[in-house]
C-alpha cells in the first residue's frame, strides 16, 4: 500500500492512515450528505446534512478502528507483537508479528472484532431507542440507526467463513483443534476465502451490467482484495510453520566478504559488486565493524565522484540496523530485512563478524523443507 502519516498509539500499537483511506472516508461523507440523509430527513438543511455525514462517517471509521485495536489487544495478551494498524481504502488492519500457538488463542483474537463490533451496534440501537422517545426530532436517532446497522454488517461481514476474514480466522482454528495441522486448516480457508471472493466479483460485474457501476466497481474492487489477502495469508502461514524454528546460523553464509572502509568507491564496484554480484557489503576498519555499504548508496553519489569517494564516507554506521546475532531466528532477520530494506545482515558474535545472511538464504532454506515435506 502507498505510504500513509501516523495518527496516534493506542495500547503502545502506532496507527496510521493510508493515504487511499481519504477516498473511501470522502466517498461515504458525499453518500451520506447526499444520498441517505435527505431521504432519512427531507426537512434537514444542506449544513445539517453535510455535518450529520462528517460526523457519523467519524464515529463508522472510530467503530472501525476499535475492531482491530480489539483483535490487537487479545493477540498482545497472548504475547504477539502488533506493528501497527492501518486505516486504508477498504477499512482497517492490524499488523501482527507472529501467529497464536494454539486453535484456542488463535479463537479468541479472531473473534475479539467482531464481537465488539456487535456490542458496538447494541449501543447504539439502545442510542436509537431511547433518542426516539426523547428527540425524535433530532437527528440522534438517524445517525445512531445507521451506526447500528453498519457495525452490524460489519460484525456479520467478518464472521463470513473464509480466510482472512475473522469467520475464516475461527473456521481455521477449529480445523487446527481438530487436525492438528495449521497450513491444512489454512489452506481449506483461504480456498473459501477465494470463492467468497470470487462471488464477490462475479455479483460486482453483475451489478454493473444492471447499471449499478459504482456499487458493483466496489464488489470488485472488495474481492479482489480478499482473493489477495487470501492467498498471501496462506504463504505467510506457511512461511512461519516452516521456518519458526531455523536459526540465523543454520543459513548463514560464512565467511562473509568484508570491505575496507578506506577503498573508493569505483574500487568497491569493480572489485566487488561487479565480481561477487551481492547487493551489501560490510565495512570494517583494523578488523572491526564499522558499517555496511550498498548499491542504493553508491548510486546516490555521482559516477564522476567515485574515484574520490571512500566507502566510509557513505556506508551506514548503524550497526544496530543490519546486524544481527547467530542464534536468533530467521523470521526476525525477514523481518528486520524488511523494515530497514537491507536486504542481507550481518551476523555478529562477540563483535565479530561471523557470516552473512540474505534473503535469498532464507528462501532457499524455505524453498529445500517444502520440497522435502518438511512445512
Amino acid at each position: 500500500m502507498p505510504n500513509g502519516f501516523k495518527l496516534l498509539t493506542v495500547f503502545g500499537i502506532p496507527i496510521y492512515i493510508n493515504y487511499t483511506w481519504f477516498i473511501v472516508f470522502s466517498l461515504v461523507v458525499w453518500t451520506l450528505a447526499m444520498g441517505y440523509f435527505p431521504q432519512m430527513g427531507p426537512d434537514y438543511r444542506p449544513l445539517t446534512q453535510w455535518t450529520m455525514a462528517f460526523v457519523t462517517a467519524f464515529i463508522l471509521f472510530t467503530s472501525i478502528l476499535m475492531h482491530e485495536l480489539a483483535h490487537s489487544y487479545v493477540a498482545q495478551r497472548q504475547g504477539i507483537r502488533i506493528k501497527s494498524i492501518t486505516l486504508f481504502v477498504f477499512g482497517g488492519i492490524a499488523h501482527m508479528i507472529g501467529e497464536s500457538r494454539s486453535p484456542r488463542g488463535e479463537m479468541k483474537i479472531a473473534a475479539a472484532g467482531p464481537v465488539l463490533s456487535l456490542l458496538i451496534s447494541g449501543t447504539f440501537w439502545g442510542i436509537n431507542y431511547f433518542s426516539k422517545m426523547w428527540m425524535n426530532a433530532s437527528s440522534v436517532p438517524t445517525i445512531s440507526y445507521f451506526l447500528t446497522i453498519t457495525n452490524l454488517f460489519l460484525a456479520l461481514f467478518n464472521l463470513i467463513p473464509g480466510f482472512p476474514l475473522d469467520g475464516g480466522r475461527i473456521l481455521r482454528a477449529i480445523i487446527w483443534e481438530r487436525t492438528g495441522n495449521l497450513s491444512k486448516a489454512t489452506l481449506i480457508t483461504s480456498r473459501i476465502g477465494k470463492g467468497f471472493a470470487l462471488f464477490l466479483i462475479i455479483s460486482g460485474f453483475w451489478d454493473i451490467f444492471q447499471g449499478t457501476f459504482i456499487n458493483g466497481l466496489w464488489l470488485i474492487f472488495i474481492g479482489i482484495f480478499l482473493q489477495q489477502a487470501a492467498e498471501e495469508g496462506y504463504r505467510q502461514t506457511l512461511l512461519h510453520r516452516t521456518l519458526s524454528s531455523v536459526k540465523v546460523r543454520d543459513v548463514m553464509t560464512a565467511p562473509a566478504i568484508v570491505v575496507d572502509g578506506d577503498i573508493t568507491l569505483d574500487r568497491i564496484v569493480n572489485d566487488f559488486f561487479f565480481h561477487y554480484r551481492f547487493n551489501s557489503f560490510p565495512v570494517v576498519s583494523h578488523n572491526t565493524l564499522v558499517g555496511i555499504i550498498s548499491i542504493h548508496d553508491i548510486k546516490e553519489v555521482k559516477k564522476e565522484m567515485w574515484p574520490y569517494t571512500l566507502v566510509k564516507d557513505i556506508m551506514c554506521p548503524d550497526l544496530s540496523a543490519f546486524a544481527i546475532s547467530p542464534e536468533s531466528g530467521v523470521l526476525e532477520a525477514l523481518e528486520r530485512m524488511v523494515e530497514s530494506q537491507h536486504g542481507r545482515l550481518v551476523v555478529m558474535k562477540d563483535e565479530k563478524v561471523m557470516g552473512i545472511i540474505s534473503q535469498r538464504n532464507i528462501m532457499q532454506m524455505l524453498k529445500l523443507k517444502t520440497d522435502l515435506g518438511r512445512a
